[in-house]
């Protein structure tokens, strides 16, 4: 199996490289808002406790560093937003329709990052001690608000509240019991024009009651097909509808000729109030361990950027007292990056891989490639064996074989784009490669901890090895996002919405999207000559 030529295989595959290289390029940016702000405000609580003046000369250049960063970080997410609404129209509108309350309080928080963190820009000299620390405070937690919002809907879409899963850990794959399954509550006008017993035996379960409705679970490939027919102007009479409706409702002829779009629609909406309109995507279940894993993956980056930023002063830095400066900088980056690593490695890394685990089994499978067709990098290194202990916490529960899913488990009738349901064996070795440089990682900074804290001179060869740790941390983040997103294809709302239905029936051209993609290569290219030349090249004159 060609794990690259399988993820390509999927619908949209220009576009979706286009989304990958423009919501990188976001995120790159975004990383330094979330990491530097709020190292800004912990070395401001620093400096006020302890009177030390590099931590106040170090808050000051992160400070500007955030300013620059963010305006550029503005550029580029409005370009992406207006991508993802373009090129995935029907994943907007559904979006705006039924999960829109963060998207919506994303605005203020957006608001609140550019006021906090331009006031402490432009006022940092007018503020007192004090107010600095509060409005560093504010301009963190504005940043932090945003990236929760965000990732909630993030989440959402990964596995949705009231998914149930295909797979337990005992007794294996439950595809024939038609898992996944999602939550649907159905209002009772519906339910009396169906023919229950027959949902019943396609998999469907009755799970709950309302005053004015029926909660359900429903096999995600039929959520999935009934979201084809609404995207696609399918009409009852013409719909897999048919074949659950009971006699009086085929014979009604207003009901034949009702968009399929407007039974669903009603259905979600329902299901959304019921839920909560404003908790709905705060209440996935892999939420808490993904803002966790995304705000980790922000301060380790920053923290490596200061290792490798401030590593390389300490090889080129002259002025004796310049120097001092740069030595407390590097080791407050060790102390800080070294925290974080192990924060995300061993407890948020942890938390996020459980969540996986239980509510995206299928894509489980495919990180730790329990699949014959490819050379598995956790058999070759025995990993595997410790891989039930680690993530269900029992040695005797079975990992979820890959080549057990079948290619049909998430449609009725395939389309061009949807002939494979399982994710992509590529994630394996994104994976891999992640966790071996996060190791590595962590291992560089035990050591550079290690001869800070045992005072020995630092070796000029370590401090050039971590010129290039900011680079490895970013690789090490992308990876992670790749897993993520990548890993969830071919669906973009796990089992509710595929690729092929969140797409624009009208794609750009590869040569346009080429363009497109050229235009996101150049602005991050100017942000590092603009970080060059406004902090890089003062640093140089011992300014910064």
């Amino acid at each position: 199996m060609n794990p690259l030529a399988q993820w390509a295989s999927y619908a949209a595959s220009w576009d979706r490289l286009l989304s990958m290289i423009g919501i990188e390029i976001h995120w790159i940016i975004l990383q330094y808002v979330l990491g530097f702000s709020f190292i800004v405000f912990l070395l401001l609580l620093i400096h006020w406790k302890t009177g030390n003046k590099h931590y106040f000369k170090l808050a000051r250049t992160l400070t500007k560093a955030v300013g620059l960063v963010f305006a550029v970080g503005a550029a580029t997410g409005t370009a992406s937003e207006f991508g993802l609404v373009l090129l995935w129209p029907n994943l907007t509108e559904a979006a705006g329709r039924y999960i829109y309350f963060p998207l919506y309080a994303e605005i203020f928080a957006f608001l609140m990052e550019v006021v906090f963190i331009y006031l402490l820009v432009f006022g940092w000299s007018k503020l007192s001690p004090k107010a600095r620390i509060a409005v560093a405070l504010l301009a963190f937690v504005g940043a932090w608000y945003s990236a929760s919002m965000i990732v909630s809907v993030n989440s959402y879409m990964v596995a949705p509240t009231g998914i149930v899963a295909a797979y337990d850990p005992l007794s294996g794959w439950k595809y024939n019991q038609g898992y996944p399954k999602i939550m649907l509550v159905v209002p009772s006008n519906i339910v009396a024009a169906l023919n229950v017993p027959k949902l019943q035996s396609l998999g469907m379960e009755v799970v709950g009651k309302t005053s004015d409705a029926v909660i359900v679970l429903m096999p995600s490939k039929i959520v999935q097909r009934l979201a084809w027919e609404a995207w696609n102007n399918v009409y009852v009479k013409d719909s897999i509808l048919m074949l659950v409706l009971n006699d009086a409702a085929k014979n009604n002829a207003a009901l034949l000729h009702t968009p399929v779009k407007n039974i669903v629609d009603t259905i979600l909406v329902k299901t959304v109030e019921h839920v909560g309109p404003y908790t709905v995507t705060f209440m996935s279940p892999v939420y808490p361990g993904s803002i966790l894993h995304a705000l980790g993956a922000a301060l380790t980056v920053s923290g490596f950027t200061l290792i490798g930023a401030y590593g390389f002063r300490l090889l080129t830095a002259k002025d004796e007292k310049y120097k001092k400066y740069v030595e407390d900088a590097f080791k407050f980056a060790v102390y800080f990056s070294l925290i974080v690593i192990i924060l995300q490695g061993l407890v948020f890394g942890h938390i996020m891989g459980e969540e996986i685990a239980h509510y995206n089994p299928e894509k489980l499978a495919a990180m730790e490639g329990t699949s014959s067709k490819i050379l598995s990098l956790s058999a070759l290194t025995g990993s595997e064996k410790l891989m039930p202990l680690i993530i269900y916490g029992n040695p005797n529960a079975k990992m979820p074989i890959y080549d057990q899913i079948p290619k049909n488990y998430c449609y009725l009738q395939p389309r061009p784009g949807l002939q494979d349901c399982r994710p992509p064996l590529i994630i394996h070795y994104i994976y891999y490669t992640k966790i071996g440089l996060g190791v590595l990682l962590g291992l560089d900074t035990l050591i550079l901890a290690f001869l800070l804290i045992r005072g020995m001179s630092m070796p000029k060869w370590l401090l050039e090895l971590n010129i290039a740790s900011p680079i490895v941390a970013h690789i090490v983040s992308f990876f992670g996002w790749a897993t993520r997103e990548i890993g969830r294809k071919p669906w973009t709302i796990y089992g509710v919405m595929t690729v092929d239905v969140a797409h624009t029936p009208n794609p750009a051209p590869p040569a346009l999207v080429a363009i497109i993609a050229l235009y996101f290569i150049g602005i991050i290219i100017a942000l590092g000559v603009a970080v060059w030349k406004l902090i890089y090249i003062p640093s140089l004159k011992e300014e910064v």
